[in-house]
């Protein structure tokens, strides 16, 4: 099944949302691909909702698991009535809520407005994220427009390093900024040796944020690189394409459930 509805240049989205989680040690992968696969059903349905990339990687300490996602919608007010509905509707096990869940042992998310997105190759091509965090220190009016002068470039020189997409973001409330990028090369990432060149190829890649001004008075908060086992393409599912893929399978194995009908 085609992935249909998405392509490449600018992404029409002026929200994002992003969540990195500790999952338990010992938690077997195809246990969460599956979960993920089975919970992507009812959660990828919510209006305004783009795509969300589900990154994996695993501790260097302690081998445990830690698992996440990167979305970008089409609005602030559906993001944010994303955030709330995902915090204190959505139930998978009777009378708890989603974040509360035992197996999350550590949240860390947060929505955010889009200052600039882009595609330079196909999504299905996404297979790495690399995902970074600053705090700052300048006023939140002052930020914004830094922030806008500043995307352009911060555009061109991803579309230089060859990636496959970038995100520019402000959480002006936090008073955060983040850059999102994945590479282009998972269609050729098919083993494990050629998955841990991609992952280490992005990580070692000098950060976008060098391209923000000082004036900003950045702190880096978070910094991490990690395979894309699971995207969600909604807008491909309206159309009755692939209503997601797993841009690093192989290495990685499938998800075991049933494909889902469209």
């Amino acid at each position: 099944m085609n992935v249909i509805g998405y392509e490449i240049g600018e992404i029409h989205a002026e929200a994002a949302m992003t969540s990195d989680i500790v999952l338990p040690l010992g938690l077997p992968f195809q246990k969460l691909n599956d979960y993920v696969e089975i919970e992507r059903r009812s959660m990828d349905t919510y209006r305004g909702m783009n795509r969300k990339y589900t990154p994996i990687q695993y501790d260097t300490v302690t081998g445990g698991p830690i698992c996440g996602g990167r979305y970008v919608f089409d609005t602030w007010e559906n993001v944010q009535d994303y955030f709330r509905w995902t915090q204190d509707e959505l139930e998978f096990e009777p009378g708890v809520k989603f974040w509360d869940r035992a197996m999350f042992q550590q949240v860390d998310k947060h929505i955010w407005k889009v200052i600039g997105a882009h595609d330079f190759t196909h999504v299905e091509t996404h297979g790495v994220n690399r995902f970074e965090r600053w705090h700052y220190t300048a006023g939140a009016a002052d930020a914004k427009r830094i922030l806008t002068e500043a995307w352009p470039h911060i555009r061109e020189k991803a579309m230089q390093a060859g990636l496959g997409s970038v995100w520019l973001l402000d959480q002006p409330d936090e008073k955060q900024i983040a850059i999102m990028t994945s590479n282009a090369s998972a269609r050729e990432d098919n083993d494990v040796e050629a998955a841990q060149r991609a992952v280490a190829k992005l990580a070692a890649m000098a950060s976008l944020g060098e391209l923000l001004p000082a004036s900003l008075g950045l702190t880096t908060a978070f910094n991490r690189t990690s395979m894309v086992f699971s995207t969600w393409l909604p807008l491909s599912r309206q159309k009755k394409g692939a209503p997601a893929i797993n841009p690093m399978s192989p290495p990685l194995p499938f998800p075991d459930v049933p494909a889902q009908e469209v």
